[in-house]
């Protein structure tokens, strides 16, 4: 597909759906702030002034500031970065793990998707992905790559059911 075709496909788009629009442009604008953030953001994120803490928006502070002083627009951007990351790594690492594990379920049939289906899936789908995320973290520790991780562990079943269908249906 070209850049020419992707981009006639989104401007058509653009016009039927508006609100696919506007959630394409507020992705793309995160997705530069998260690659640009060093250039964009206009104070340092970590940087604490306690004389100018909990300001109203003004021409310094674009968005005030917290209870730090520090300027919570430059917070914003940098912490864009950090939920960009955490987004694509949560649906690549479930995407990966529903489709192996679909994919067996499906093409092997039997115990194996019993076992998959039936135990498993079935498991996961019984608990809340939040609550297991939660409980995931609280085994591992603190810190992104769990968070990863246990989101990871309690998104995949979705995924792993459209697989297996989509196998089955392949199959037959």
């Amino acid at each position: 597909m070209s850049l020419a075709t992707t981009w006639t496909s989104a401007t058509t788009l653009g016009r039927h759906n508006r609100l696919a629009a506007a959630g394409m442009v507020l992705v793309a604008i995160f997705v530069v702030f998260a690659i640009f953030a060093p250039l964009i953001a206009p104070q340092d994120p970590a940087h604490i002034d306690l004389p100018a803490r909990l300001q109203p928006p003004s021409a310094a502070h674009w968005f005030g500031t917290d209870e730090l002083g520090r300027d919570i627009l430059s917070r914003v951007i940098y912490g864009a970065r950090i939920s960009m990351m955490v987004g694509s790594s949560v649906v690549a690492g479930s995407l990966f793990l529903g489709l192996v594990l679909g994919s067996i379920a499906g093409y092997y049939g039997g115990y194996a998707d019993r076992f998959f289906t039936v135990i498993v899936m079935n498991a996961f789908l019984a608990f809340p992905g939040i609550l297991l995320a939660i409980a995931f973290v609280a085994f591992l520790g603190p810190g992104i790559f769990n968070l990863i991780l246990a989101l990871c562990i309690g998104g995949w079943v979705g995924y792993a059911r459209l697989v297996r269908a989509q196998v089955l249906a392949v199959k037959e």
